[in-house]
């Protein structure tokens, strides 16, 4: 297909035609589920993140943080639970891409 008869608006490293056979090209049913995971998991840490909200008691580095009740129902202090979750959980994926990337650059040396 010469540049002078491409459509101006389809995007350059993209071909025009549906595929083979002139069919639409579906996605694989791998990414499919994969993106429905991703889902899943994301309203699965929702709900945790609001089942999860109440304060606990926590010893920091630096100090210790309490719950204090006040007038009836109010709490101060404290961490919310979800809060020490998240950190917990970033903490790992930074420790697992770490280590990843230094397997993967000790492979690349040898």
């Amino acid at each position: 297909m010469r540049d002078s008869e491409r459509d101006p608006s389809a995007p350059d490293d993209l071909e025009t035609s549906d595929g083979p056979g002139g069919a639409d090209v579906s996605t694989p049913v791998t990414q499919q589920v994969g993106r429905v995971a991703l889902v899943l998991v994301a309203v699965l840490f929702l709900i945790f993140a609001v089942t999860n909200a109440q304060h606990v008691d926590f010893s920091w580095v630096f100090g210790e943080t309490e719950v204090v009740q006040r007038g009836g129902e109010r709490v101060s202090g404290g961490v919310p639970l979800i809060v020490l979750l998240v950190v917990a959980f970033g903490a790992g994926a930074l420790v697992a891409t770490l280590l990843s990337w230094q397997r993967a650059r000790h492979r690349k040396d040898r």
